[in-house]
């Protein structure tokens, strides 16, 4: 809003400013055009009454200027030269000339420099006729007001353009497109309005396919533990052996298990827009914490014969970011990297100029490159050859991705040097310790 404010305020002053001295111009123009014939013959009164006053001694200047009122029904001043103040230009022309025109709103001001005495100045007024200054004074102010509601008329136009397609988009949004935008501008002034409206399309967008996403894969995931439900209700009802009827009750309590785990996966990740608004975000070590989430999963890596290790520089490296969050995020990237490993797992935390680098890699079969981009969806899950566990439900990549955008960073996916496997690179931005 301050680009608006600016704007404006730009806007009527300088075009008080400009129109203002346009105008100035004009009625100094208008003025010396209006009586040219009233002004001279002004002037010619003047510059007789001064003759008179140069016959005159210095002590009888009163008297003769009371006779030259009589004379002509005009005003006129005796003025010391000394009380009278004049820019240099002026005062340039007073000299060379001995006479000199000025103008006000009030009228017209005539001065002459008296020969004989040169400390003195004859000074007559000459008022402008009422009639030809009320119109000039009307036409001059209508002028006024007409430049500056046309110069804020043009300062409108952009406003009001960006504004109709704001509100255009906005219309086109609600009926369901949801990739509509408004496409950016240099000149906009509220391209800070614009950016807002383009990020919570974006976003909700971004819920918007979550949610189908989260409806089509609990429709299909459903089906199988239902199918698998119904079978075994019907079985236990029908069968006459205890023995069987307590194994299919024990089916129906793992179907029923693997639904509730499922179910509280998908909830967890739906409801993970609303917990970004409450991120705790610290200063932190960052080795340290990479250093917890490997030594967290190393149990697991024993189990499954794995060789787990971790790289970190020699210094100490902070950043700011929810400790929790970005804790639980390592540690599905870990945990995928373990899941798809053939023997061996290497974390690394280094430094340079982009920020803070965090790299996991392991010797599995690597990523397709037309997979890497649509790995991180929700709901998404690699090849079942690559896949040791069978309770994934393609979610822990997509909240590694939804982590990182939290913290302003960036995710990648590149085929591992070391272990020529896949390497998955967080980059966030470092701060000063």
């Amino acid at each position: 809003m301050r680009r608006v404010y600016l704007s404006i305020l730009v806007t009527v002053f300088g075009s008080l400013i400009l129109i203002g001295w346009g105008l100035d111009i004009v009625a100094e123009k208008e003025l010396k055009n209006t009586s040219p014939s009233e002004l001279e013959l002004y002037q010619r009164i003047i510059h007789s009454a001064a003759m008179q006053l140069d016959d005159l001694p210095l002590y009888q200047l009163d008297q003769g200027i009371s006779r030259i009122q009589e004379q002509f029904k005009l005003e006129f001043f005796v003025e010391p030269l000394a009380n009278l103040a004049l820019p240099e230009e002026l005062s340039e022309e007073l000299e060379t000339n001995r006479r000199l025109s000025l103008e006000s709103s009030e009228g017209a001001f005539l001065i002459e420099k008296l020969e004989t005495h040169s400390d003195y100045l004859l000074q007559l007024s000459v008022p402008l006729s009422t009639t030809e200054t009320g119109y000039l004074d009307i036409a001059l102010t209508l002028a006024l007001y007409l430049g500056v509601g046309l110069a804020l008329a043009i300062w409108l136009l952009p406003l009001t353009s960006r504004l109709s397609l704001l509100t255009k988009t906005a219309a086109s949004f609600g009926t369901g497109k949801l990739d509509e935008r408004v496409k950016p501008s240099r000149f906009s002034y509220i391209s800070n309005l614009e950016s807002s409206f383009n990020r919570m399309a974006a976003q909700i967008e971004t819920l918007v396919a979550d949610n189908k996403f989260l409806a089509q894969s609990l429709s299909h995931d459903l089906r199988t533990p239902v199918a698998c439900l119904r079978f075994g209700v019907e079985a236990a009802l029908d069968t006459q052996d205890e023995k069987k009827r307590l194994q299919y009750l024990q089916r129906i309590d793992e179907e029923l298990t693997r639904m509730e785990d499922m179910l509280e996966a998908f909830l967890s990740y739906a409801s993970m827009e609303r917990k970004a608004q409450e991120l705790k975000l610290a200063n932190t070590d960052i080795g340290k914490l990479v250093y917890s989430t490997v030594e967290e999963m190393q149990a697991l890596a024993i189990k499954g014969n794995i060789h787990l290790e971790y790289r970190q520089p020699s210094s100490q490296v902070f950043a700011n970011v929810d400790y929790q969050w970005f804790y639980r995020a390592l540690l599905n990237l870990i945990s995928n990297a373990i899941d798809h490993t053939n023997g061996k797992v290497l974390a690394c935390l280094t430094t340079s100029a982009k920020g803070l680098l965090i790299e996991i890699h392991d010797d599995g079969q690597g990523v397709p490159e037309e997979k890497r981009e649509a790995i991180f969806s929700p709901f998404v899950t690699v090849e079942k050859s690559r896949n040791r566990q069978t309770t994934s439900y393609g979610l822990g990549l997509a909240i590694v991705s939804r982590v990182v955008h939290w913290h302003g960073g960036q995710i990648t996916i590149t085929n591992s040097k070391p272990l020529n496997g896949a390497c998955f690179s967080i980059l966030i931005s470092p701060t000063l310790s």
